[in-house]
């Protein structure tokens, strides 16, 4: 039953990749990659159905493992596998689908860009970025527009960093506050990240001040 052994392999690498970002643990991260890849691998020969899954989530797990290590070749081999992903899927017919991977894509993007300090795919993971806003989620999935939301707050961080400008900054102030302001009624973890993220927002603010 190959099928549905990639099927479990693929649901531990998603379980390790999640343990492995919230403790920020290496080891952990790796070992997630090498069970989606194993179950990439599996499910191509058998030709499953899954596959654009299969990609987006090992893509997932290279790109969080590359933000940690600040590794460029990770973080590459995560855009490749999510691209892959994304031409597997169809916006019109499953656009909350499109959007994870969408969003997953510019993230990878956005830890490129900063990693090589290429203001160019910054400014991609926003395009990435802009067509999931495209989608007006909020009603249908508010948390993950409000992850995205947070994701477009920190990107114009990194973007600031690079390439300083005011209106960066009260970009990445608004899409904080927007995400803060939902995440706060339910989710501590989520808040205390966009916590810290304002703090460097406000850190950034004063240096230039």
């Amino acid at each position: 039953m190959p099928e549905n052994w990639a099927a479990r392999q693929d649901g531990l690498g998603a379980a390790l990749c999640q343990m492995g970002d919230r403790q920020k643990d290496v080891a952990l991260l790796e070992q997630a990659v090498t069970t989606h890849r194993s179950a990439l691998t599996v499910a191509q020969k058998v030709k499953s159905t899954d596959l654009k899954d299969l990609w987006n989530n090992l893509g997932t797990a290279l790109q969080k493992l590359g933000e940690l290590t600040e590794d460029a070749d990770k973080l590459r081999e995560a855009e490749d596998a999510l691209t892959t992903a994304l031409a597997l899927e169809k916006k019109d017919v499953g656009p909350l689908e499109w959007e994870i991977t969408q969003n997953n894509l510019a993230l990878a993007q956005r830890w490129l860009g900063a990693a090589t300090n290429d203001v160019a795919k910054l400014q991609e993971a926003r395009d990435g970025f802009a067509a999931c806003e495209d989608l007006s989620i909020e009603g249908e999935a508010p948390s993950k527009w409000a992850k995205l939301q947070w994701n477009i707050a920190d990107l114009a961080l990194a973007r600031y960093r690079l390439a300083p400008d005011p209106a960066l900054l009260a970009e990445a102030r608004h899409y904080a506050a927007r995400a803060r302001d939902f995440f706060v009624q339910g989710s501590e973890y989520q808040t205390v990240r966009c916590d810290e993220l304002i703090a460097q927002i406000n850190a950034a603010q004063v240096i230039t001040s």
